[in-house]
């Protein structure tokens, strides 16, 4: 069974000193995380003094795995747009 991590008493998924811990463990400046995650450096001091939720700290286990900031490209747009015509298709037959 998956031990299932609780929030703290401020409904934040990891402390401010355990983000503050991981960037420094993976030799990250500030700065640099920041960049990773389109934000600024005030951003990473706020998220280091009061902690973050769990959605950064998925983006933040994402960035230990490897994975590259996402931006859509264009065969992500063209994907999108055939499941729309194709949603907006079954739509039209149910009326």
């Amino acid at each position: 069974m998956v031990q299932r991590r609780r929030k703290d008493a401020n409904g934040k998924f990891l402390t401010g000193e355990e983000t503050r811990v991981w960037r420094i463990a993976r030799g990250l400046t500030q700065p640099e995380l920041a960049g990773w995650l389109g934000l600024s450096p005030q951003a990473i001091s706020k998220m280091e003094r009061r902690g973050v939720s769990r959605v950064m700290a998925l983006a933040l286990a994402a960035i230990d795995r490897g994975l590259p900031p996402m931006k859509p490209g264009p065969e992500d747009y063209k994907a999108w747009e055939e499941r729309e015509k194709a949603t907006k298709g079954e739509t039209d037959e149910v009326e």
